[in-house]
């Protein structure tokens, strides 16, 4: 099993009002539109009629093409896009918010598209929000410890990005017994068809692997060699206490379909590899909608 991915942020310097707040977190949704303008030669022109279909980077990420094989989509079905965003201290009143990127395997061949990708949706929200002479914005690649490393030459992110590895993250993470859960978006996972008002380990544990390993499958190079029977099972007597966390409508929208759980909880009782399953699902965030902003979180081991 291997999976590489890079992580990149846009640190935005400027004040924060509600205004801009709500107008990133809204915007992450434009991110196709960006990538497909920044990657294809006529972005007026209809995908049906263009001759590039086969070798452009805008059907080959965003595509979801099923897997040839039969096994992989029965496990899997339909896989979800190969990255996702993040907004993180977006609060009004702060002097600086980060729109975070993270980019998944072999989607990793057009990093420098993402690249631009990102900065040019940032440039945009932020021309149409503030005066652009009023904020700054510096890149980075994040390395395991989430330190940061400017991007200084855009174009050589190619070969600057730190290239960060799931196979590295699982075996090489410290098993922890107990947890420290930090929901920074809602998260909003599927219950018999419903979005779940309450937060359950085992729904967000077999969620999060469902998530990991489908990306390895379609976007890496193998499957999971895991137990996965034993470990849902064994999620099923993990033990949930101290829970802050609370169905809400976030504040930058109005937007019935927006609402989920936020807050924090403890978890003890982890089987290994729980903790590293789980720490790798952070950096893709969870549930629906994760790709475009939902569910980022962060892991602390307790």
């Amino acid at each position: 099993m291997e999976l590489d991915f890079v992580r990149i942020e846009c640190e935005i310097v400027t004040e924060v009002n509600a205004q801009l707040s709500t107008a990133l977190h809204n915007a992450l949704r434009d991110f196709e539109q960006h990538f497909r303008s920044s990657s294809c030669a006529d972005a007026n022109e209809s995908c049906a009629r263009c001759d590039c279909l086969v070798t452009c980077p805008y059907r080959i990420v965003f595509d979801q093409r099923l897997s040839s094989d039969p096994e992989t989509v029965r496990r899997h079905q339909k896989p979800s896009l190969p990255f996702s965003l993040y907004i993180h201290k977006a609060g009004v009143g702060t002097s600086t918010c980060t729109v975070g990127l993270v980019i998944v395997g072999s989607a990793l061949n057009y990093i420098e598209l993402f690249h631009t990708t990102l900065i040019r949706m940032v440039d945009a929200i932020m021309c149409a929000v503030l005066n652009p002479s009023k904020y700054e914005v510096r890149t980075y690649s994040l390395d395991y410890q989430s330190c940061r490393h400017e991007i200084t030459y855009p174009a050589s992110i190619a070969v600057d990005a730190i290239l960060l590895s799931a196979q590295h993250i699982l075996q090489n993470t410290v098993h922890c017994n107990t947890i420290r859960l930090v929901l920074q978006s809602p998260l909003r996972l599927l219950n018999n068809g419903a979005i779940a008002h309450q937060f359950d380990f085992a729904m967000f544990f077999r969620s999060q692997l469902r998530r990991c390993s489908s990306l390895c499958a379609y976007y890496g190079a193998g499957e999971f060699d895991l137990d996965f029977t034993g470990l849902s099972d064994g999620a099923q007597n993990v033990t949930v206490f101290d829970d802050r966390i609370h169905y809400t409508q976030p504040a930058w929208s109005k937007r019935l379909n927006m609402a989920g759980l936020v807050g924090t909880v403890k978890c003890s009782g982890l089987l290994e590899p729980m903790f590293s399953l789980l720490l790798l699902g952070s950096y893709f965030n969870a549930g629906k909608g994760a790709t475009y902003g939902f569910g980022f979180h962060r892991l602390e081991g307790l």
